[in-house]
């Protein structure tokens, strides 16, 4: 971790800012060494790697998965492979096309959640300069080892972090986009995940988001109930009632034959704004004062 990091990093319980204890003054890689809040967190930097998990709010369902990710990393890209192999899909054009998504320039700073080994970290840092910002988040530190070993010889920077998605250690609004592909539906909590990770975007940033989920005209023909009894994550629908009220131009589409649903969207300010108190033509009321009397009856 570099020491420039930590005015980025924030408390997840209370966002209060950190400070490192331990340590060489001046140091610039700190590799060892406690990250300190005034709220009495003690957070563990581990071998270069914050440790930033909320462990009093990580769900039980969480802690499986990331004790499943840690004993199955060395593992894990054996299965993607056959993954991309069984759709006849070439992988560095579809995690290409969802990375286009964000719209990035070279300067931006951008948060992945959920890195796993790293291969969309890869293709993210491709797209940035030594003067953008990479911050790939995993729970399980098997992961972030192999996506470390992955990246060691690109050229722009990546800072690596455990946390909870549900409690970012960043101030609002901190990243130009936020990205997560292939753990969505396995979340404890998808709305929360969602929220923080629209929070700790920009204003106008975006937000892509995806995981399995057959498309619904495949659900009921061969190819879908295969896929189905195979792996009961096809059977997810996307999380559109999740979203948070502030997501703006929301795009939904089907990628990885049509197995796979992709969310993004832009992140507004609140609720998008609408007059409620302008006169309907020829009615004399408003959408306001229809909702009031609705709700008085």
């Amino acid at each position: 971790m570099k020491r420039s990091v930590l005015s980025t990093l924030r408390c997840p319980v209370c966002k209060g800012k950190l400070l490192i204890e331990g340590g060489k003054e001046g140091k610039q890689e700190i590799v060892e060494g406690k990250l300190l809040c005034e709220c009495g967190k003690i957070y563990p930097i581990e071998a270069g790697t914050p440790n930033l998990i909320y462990s009093d709010r990580l769900l039980p369902s969480d802690e499986e998965l990331r004790q499943k990710y840690d004993r199955g990393a060395e593992q894990y890209d054996a299965g993607i492979d056959w993954l991309f192999k069984s759709f006849y899909e070439d992988e560095r054009a579809v995690r290409s096309h969802m990375v286009e998504l964000l719209e990035l320039s070279p300067k931006a700073r951008v948060l992945e959640v959920g890195c796993g080994t790293g291969r969309d970290t890869l293709l993210i840092a491709s797209q940035l300069s030594a003067e953008g910002e990479l911050y790939a988040q995993d729970l399980s530190s098997g992961m972030i080892r192999l996506a470390c070993r992955r990246l060691a010889n690109v050229d722009s920077p990546v800072e690596y972090f455990r946390s909870n998605v549900t409690y970012l250690p960043f101030m609002d609004g901190h990243f130009d986009a936020a990205f997560h592909f292939g753990g969505l539906n396995t979340f404890g909590e998808i709305r929360r995940a969602l929220s923080e990770m629209t929070r700790v975007t920009r204003m106008g940033g975006k937000v892509v988001v995806g995981d399995e989920g057959v498309a619904p005209w495949l659900r009921r023909n061969r190819f879908g109930r295969i896929l189905m009894n195979a792996n009961p994550l096809y059977k997810h629908r996307p999380p559109l009632e999740c979203l948070p009220e502030n997501a703006r131009e929301v795009s939904l589409r089907w990628v990885l034959g049509n197995a796979f649903y992709l969310i993004d969207y832009r992140v507004g300010d609140g609720a998008p704004p609408v007059d409620l108190d302008l006169p309907i033509p020829g009615k004399g009321d408003s959408l306001r004062s229809r909702y009031e009397l609705r709700t008085k009856r």
